[in-house]
């Protein structure tokens, strides 16, 4: 039996990411009947049934490992096709950047701006993430190069170690500085834990070595969106220096620091361990220089 196309792996993703055939078919261009005719050689390749039909289209445990192994195939192909393209046309290459949102206060946009002004005929682009979700992106050759809070166990890649986040006490500017003991009764805006385990365990391990636990009131998936909540009087939160330092001059708000050293979150620079010595490392360094520079300076309270 032959082995496997790109395309019926494509088949397969489409599927696993979509969970309904005919939107899967949809997406990929061809008829339902099709899709599930390519489906079923895919399985019959494998020996295994990859998708469990009733009641409801989901992975199957023999599915649900050999579709990481999927994506990374079709991303290095993906990869392959863009820079034969770029050798073959003479184009610009291009990098692109998996990011948490926090990163944007950390120096990255600088670091981009330096890295093109410096190389022109390399494009950047970015593409905001979570931690967890850029593992299998950088695996599968969507991205170059990973910028969150979760180190990769992966022998195919090296993990920078960029700046620990110290965090402040954010909270409505009325309350003035406020200790976060004087704060312990009061609601909090936290990040939603599925978006976000680190930062959430981060903030709820800061609160319970201050001697409380944090009565969680508000749950959100942005920075952007806690912070704003704090603003508006709907409770206060913890947001580590990169935040406070671009809220600082909101007069809504004040900021305290917390002695929150030992619970501080690592943050990580990722790249493939091939692009160590080109220009994907040299750019992942920079960012990590970058993230190093942007926890000197401390916000001014507001």
């Amino acid at each position: 039996m032959s082995e496997p196309s790109l395309r019926r792996l494509r088949y397969f993703i489409a599927l696993a990411e979509h969970g309904k055939f005919q939107t899967a078919a949809d997406a990929v261009s061809i008829s339902q009947p099709a899709l599930s005719a390519e489906l079923r050689r895919l399985e019959d390749f494998v020996g295994k049934p990859l998708f469990l039909r009733s009641p409801s289209t989901r992975l199957t445990p023999a599915g649900l490992a050999l579709l990481p192994h999927a994506k990374a195939a079709v991303g290095a192909a993906n990869r392959f096709n863009g820079v034969a393209a770029e050798v073959g046309s003479g184009e610009p290459a291009t990098i692109t950047i998996g990011t948490v949102a926090t990163f944007l206060h950390r120096g990255l946009p600088e670091a981009v701006k330096d890295f093109t002004t410096a190389r022109p005929h390399i494009s950047v682009t970015t593409r905001e993430a979570t931690s967890a979700s850029q593992s299998d992106m950088l695996l599968g050759h969507e991205i170059d190069i990973s910028c969150g809070h979760m180190p990769l166990q992966h022998p195919g890649v090296i993990c920078t170690p960029a700046a620990r986040e110290n965090f402040w006490l954010c909270v409505p500017s009325e309350l003035g500085d406020l200790s976060l003991a004087e704060a312990a009764d009061r609601p909090f805006v936290i990040f939603r834990r599925s978006a976000s385990p680190i930062y959430h365990d981060t903030v709820v391990g800061i609160c319970r070595s201050h001697g409380f636990e944090p009565r969680i009131q508000h749950e959100t998936t942005s920075w952007a969106t806690a912070v704003e909540m704090v603003a508006h009087g709907l409770g206060i939160t913890l947001v580590p220096t990169p935040l406070a330092r671009s809220s600082r001059r909101d007069e809504r708000l004040s900021f305290s620091r917390i002695d929150s050293d030992p619970n501080a979150p690592q943050s990580w620079v990722t790249i493939r361990r091939e692009d160590q010595t080109g220009p994907v490392g040299d750019l992942s360094m920079d960012i990590v220089v970058a993230s190093e520079e942007s926890t000197e300076a401390a916000p001014t309270t507001a």
